[in-house]
């Protein structure tokens, strides 16, 4: 019994990163505007969503993309950040997902929603 107790114990710490990594995971593998629209909406009921910028191709210079993201030269990359909690604010790194987006309409839906 005490092994089970022991064991979600250690399970409560590490699903707060996991469930940032699927969400970064599914914005940034979304193949269709459909799912890129169903990532934008999972993104702004995960968390809270800090900031959402636009890095335009004049700004590239001096960032260093993860590899992940693919951008072109002429390719706006949408930075998505979030932290666990808004009144964390300064506490902690945020979580932060790159996106070329295939619809432009879609980084409305990151904008946090009352729950």
């Amino acid at each position: 019994m005490s092994a089970v107790v022991g064991l979600a114990l250690l399970a409560i710490p590490t699903y707060q990163p996991l469930k940032f990594y699927y969400v970064i995971w599914r914005i940034e593998s979304a193949t269709t505007i459909e799912q890129e629209k169903a990532a934008c909406i999972l993104a702004s009921r995960v968390g809270h969503v800090w900031e959402v910028n636009d890095i335009h191709p004049g700004e590239f210079g001096s960032r260093v993309f993860p590899t992940r993201v693919g951008q072109r030269a002429k390719d706006v990359v949408t930075e998505i950040e979030w932290l666990e909690n808004p009144c964390w604010r300064g506490m902690e790194q945020p979580y932060r997902a790159y996106r070329v987006l295939l619809d432009p309409k879609n980084r409305d839906y990151l904008v946090a929603r009352s729950k």
